[in-house]
């Protein structure tokens, strides 16, 4: 009877934190679409090649410009056209 219980208490913590990871990994997922879709009008490999250029680690992307952190400031590095 013990060792029923104990295995039915393991399928339960087993069942359990795989259903909570599923749910983390779709609102991360979710959260990452939502971020690129402020970001749409920078494509990935222009976003990628600026990194490697300017050797930024983090990017500051708005609606209107791309910017690095250098030296304690944000510079913009891209502009986005107004047409």
């Amino acid at each position: 009877m013990r060792k029923m219980l104990w295995l039915l208490y393991i399928a339960l913590v087993v069942s359990t934190v795989c259903v909570f990871s599923m749910g983390y990994r779709q609102v991360t997922l979710v959260k990452a679409d939502k971020v690129f879709d402020l970001t749409s009008w920078v494509p990935k490999k222009e976003i990628v090649r600026l990194m490697r250029y300017h050797g930024a680690d983090g990017m500051k992307i708005t609606r209107d410009a791309v910017f690095i952190f250098r030296n304690a400031q944000w510079i913009p590095v891209m502009k986005r056209d107004p047409g």
